[in-house]
Formats: C-alpha cells, sequence, structure tokens
C-alpha cells in the first residue's frame, strides 16, 4: 500500500520548514526596509553635512540680538530661501540651552509647539566629530514638529562672546519629505523588493525539497523494500506506519517481536526434538529387546523346546518385528509430512463406500478384542467428496486405530457422516474411558499420548494423530476432539461436499 506523498519524509520536513522560510523572507523584507531607509538617511545626511555652516557663512551677524531674541524677519527669509531651494529641510533657530527660538514654517495644520526643546547631545557629537571625519552617520537628532521620531540633521553654532549664543538647526528630512516617501509606499521598487523577497523564499524552499529528497532517497528505497517484505510477510495486518522514520520504526518492532518467537519456536522444537528422540529411543528399543530374548532364547535353548514352544516364542518374535516395522513406518510417514513431500491427489469419491471398506477391514480384528465396529444409522447415503482418498483412509485407520486401543472389551466404536451444507462431517466415537481435560490441548503433538487413555498395554507410538493432524491440514480441515472420563471419545473433521 503505497503512501501519501505528503507522507513522506522530505515532503514532511520541507512542510515543517515552510513556517520558518516564511519567517526569514519577512525578517530578510523587513531588514531590507530597515537598512535602505537607514542608508537613505545616511546618504542624505552625508550630502548635507555642511548645509548649516554654509548658510551661516552667507549671513550677516545678528541672527539673535543683544538681548536674546531673534530677528524673525530675516529668520523668516532665511527659512524661505533654503526652504525654496530644498523644500524637504526645515529651518529652526535655537538658543543656546536648545530651545526653538524661531522658525520659517507656515504650516498651520501642523504648527511647531511653542518653545520646542532640542536635545544638545547629538548636535554636540555631530560638530565634535565632522572636523575630524570619523562620525559615523547617520546621527539622529530631535525633531521639533514630532520628537517621538528623532530625524537627521544639520547644524551650525551662532558665533557669541565666549560660548555659542545659538544654533541653526536645520532639519534635513522634514515633514514634506515624510509626506513624499509615506505616498511612496506602495512603489513600483518596494513592490520588486518585495517579490524578489517572495521568490528568493520560494526557491529556497524548492532547493531544500529537492536536496532532502536526494538525501532521503536511499530511506525512501530502504523503507519502500521493507513495506513490500511486511505486506508480502502479513499482509492482512499491515498498514502504512507514516513516513520513512515510522517505517523502520514499525519494521524494527516487528523484527524484535518475529525474532522472540522464532527463539520461542526454537526453544520448543529442541524441547520436542528432545522428547523425540527420547521416545524413539524407547519405542524402538522396547520391541528390538523383545525380538532379541526371544531369538536368543531359541537358539540357546532350542533343542529343549518342542515345537509348539518353539513356534510360540518365534510368533512372539515377529509380532514384535511388525511392531517395530510399525514404529519405522510412522515415523517415515510424518517426516514426510513434516517435510512437505506429500502433496494430496484431490479426487471425488463416495465417502459412505471408503468408510464401509475401512469398517469391514477392521471388523476381525475388533471381533478378538471384543469391540463393536460398525457405521452409524443414515451414514450410508451416497456422500460425495473432494479430497486424496489414500490419505482420508490413513486417517480413519489411525482414528479407529487409537479408539480400539482405549475401548475396553463390551465398547464400541461407530464412525458417522452428518451433512454439514457445503461440508461433510466424518466422525469416529468409542465407548472407551475418554482423556483427561489437560490432555486434550497436546493430544495431536508428536508422542503426546494420556497414558490411562491406552488400553492395550501400551502399544500405541503416539504418532497416529500427529499423522492425522498432518494429513488433515493439508486437506484445509480442523480435527475437533470430545471426550469426557469413562464415557468415551468424539473425534470429528470436515471434508468439502460435492454435489
Amino acid at each position: 500500500m503505497k503512501r501519501r506523498p505528503w507522507r513522506r519524509l522530505h515532503v514532511r520536513a520541507a512542510l515543517a520548514a515552510a513556517p520558518l522560510l516564511l519567517a526569514l523572507g519577512a525578517g530578510m523584507y523587513a531588514l531590507l526596509q530597515h537598512y535602505s531607509a537607514q542608508t537613505a538617511l545616511e546618504a542624505g545626511q552625508r550630502m548635507n553635512l555642511g548645509l548649516a555652516p554654509y548658510v551661516l557663512d552667507h549671513q550677516a551677524p545678528g541672527l539673535i540680538g543683544p538681548d536674546g531674541r531673534p530677528d524673525r524677519a530675516r529668520m523668516k527669509a532665511l527659512g524661505e530661501h533654503v526652504m525654496m531651494i530644498n523644500p524637504a529641510v526645515e529651518v529652526y533657530l535655537l538658543d543656546a540651552g536648545g530651545r526653538v527660538l524661531a522658525h520659517a514654517i507656515e504650516d498651520t495644520d501642523d504648527p511647531v509647539p511653542a518653545s520646542m526643546q532640542v536635545d544638545l547631545a547629538p548636535v554636540h557629537r555631530l560638530l565634535d566629530g565632522t572636523p575630524h571625519g570619523a562620525l559615523r552617520l547617520p546621527v539622529l537628532g530631535t525633531d521639533p514638529r514630532n520628537a517621538d521620531e528623532p530625524n537627521t540633521f544639520s547644524a551650525a553654532p551662532l558665533p557669541g562672546r565666549g560660548a555659542a549664543a545659538g544654533y541653526l538647526y536645520i532639519v534635513l528630512n522634514g515633514r514634506a519629505a515624510q509626506r513624499i516617501a509615506a505616498s511612496l509606499a506602495n512603489s513600483d521598487a518596494l513592490r520588486a523588493m518585495a517579490i524578489g523577497t517572495a521568490a528568493a523564499t520560494v526557491l529556497a524552499g524548492v532547493v531544500l525539497l529537492l536536496a532532502w529528497s536526494r538525501l532521503t532517497r536511499p530511506l525512501r528505497a530502504l523503507t519502500d523494500e521493507l513495506e513490500a517484505f511486511r505486506g508480502q510477510a502479513d499482509a492482512p495486518r499491515h498498514a502504512p506506519a507514516g513516513d520513512e522514520i515510522g517505517v523502520l520504526r514499525a519494521a524494527v518492532h516487528a523484527m524484535q517481536q518475529r525474532i522472540a518467537q522464532q527463539f520461542r519456536h526454537l526453544e520448543e522444537a529442541d524441547r520436542q526434538r528432545r522428547e523425540l528422540v527420547s521416545s524413539i529411543s524407547h519405542d524402538l528399543r522396547t520391541p528390538l529387546s523383545a525380538v532379541q530374548g526371544y531369538v536368543e532364547t531359541v537358539l540357546l535353548r532350542g533343542d529343549t523346546f518342542d515345537g509348539a514352544t518353539r513356534a510360540q516364542h518365534l510368533r512372539t518374535a515377529l509380532r514384535h518385528v511388525e511392531l517395530l516395522g510399525r514404529r519405522i513406518a510412522d515415523l517415515f510417514e510424518l517426516s514426510k509430512l513434516d517435510a512437505g513431500r506429500v502433496e494430496p491427489r484431490l479426487e471425488v469419491f463416495c465417502l459412505a463406500e471408503l468408510l464401509q471398506d475401512v469398517v469391514q477391514n477392521y471388523r476381525l480384528a475388533a471381533q478378538q478384542r471384543g469391540v463393536h465396529v460398525g457405521l452409524a444409522a443414515g451414514s450410508h447415503g451416497q456422500a460425495r467428496v473432494r479430497a486424496d482418498i489414500a490419505l482420508i483412509e490413513r486417517v480413519l485407520q489411525n482414528l479407529i486405530d487409537n479408539a480400539l486401543r482405549c475401548t475396553p472389551r463390551g465398547g464400541s466404536v461407530v464412525l458417522a457422516i452428518e451433512n454439514r451444507g457445503d461440508c461433510m462431517q466424518i466422525s469416529v466415537s468409542d465407548t472407551g474411558r475418554g482423556i483427561a481435560r489437560e490432555h486434550l490441548p497436546h493430544l495431536f503433538e508428536r508422542y503426546r499420548r494420556a497414558a490411562d487413555a491406552d488400553a492395550d498395554g501400551g502399544t500405541s507410538s503416539g504418532l497416529g494423530l500427529a499423522i492425522v493432524k498432518r494429513i488433515l491440514d493439508l486437506h484445509g480441515s480442523a480435527v475437533r476432539v470430545q471426550s469426557e472420563a469413562r464415557r468415551g471419545t468424539r473425534v470429528e473433521f470436515l471434508l468439502p461436499q460435492v454435489a
């Protein structure tokens, strides 16, 4: 299952970085505006730094009289002359303390406050630094018409006795220039700067996305392979786990669980292997010892035996040889089933006929044990199923063998067929001693048999029911067991019915 593109790691990283890029672009735009304004102020002040000294040098003395009062007529004429040449400036006359004495501004909408005080510290810094050329511009001073916003200026001291009698103070970026600058806030230059900043931000985002995409390409390839592997190995529970990091985290977690499960399986397999070796050794050693004992007895003491005794010893040895052969055959058959070397050959056959043949084959052996074997009423119909007839016959044989061993004399073993819609249910029931509840979960494991369920002296190898389960697994069928102590056992399974 493919992940959505926006869940890819490089796309999510780019989306996460988008607000940072936007903030960076906005910061760059604000810095450009600020420093362009600062550059304009510095350039304007540097160009007009000598304006006030120049104007004052071309004026006759007496702008401030001996009584400390300004010559307003001369000041008005001077201001009109200067402001006519450069409308952006505003001319003020300050006393020695920085108080505005006169000006040449006739803007009634925005008058100059009376007795406005100008901070002289920037004025002194400008005048002291100008001759040496080491002054860092712009130097901002008080704007009499807007005391909250410092402005660039040019200043020159008025000559007096001992100290300056006052100052000629020229604001370089006056109210007229500020209004023009405000009207140009949406100019093409500013729009071009904004568009350039936005384009640079978008380009940086695209470059970042491409770089991340290239850098995370091996990671994406690895996570796609992991997703494909997980989808094949565990398709029903497979679901997208987010970006590549999420997929890797889920894969590592699944791998940890799988390794832990495999370790448990290995431990269980090793335990079963040890039990299997022990059980095989016991089951093979017992008949071999019996055969060896009877044969040695016949060889050593054969001359003293009559014909009947010798024949009895040989028949007993032969019976143990046959038992040994069955053990070996069961082991060989189970090993083929476990190794997957047995493929069922499916064909359609009459189930009732197979059950009748199997019952007929066991009738004599059952009579010798004093046990009745037969088909239940209603199980003689033409029930047709699709399965491997030889393997199903082997299943029935093992179940009947197990039932006969567990059923005492006078009991019965009954085979039945019941219609379950698309399937036919086959059951083998006995009236034996039953199986304890705690043994039922392990009934179909190798060499696991209930000791109290074996009534024939321990001749069962415990492999018959394991073979039954493997064969039914090949047919896709499950085997179920119902048993109660002293009330018998019922084993049943399903086969697909053919109309």
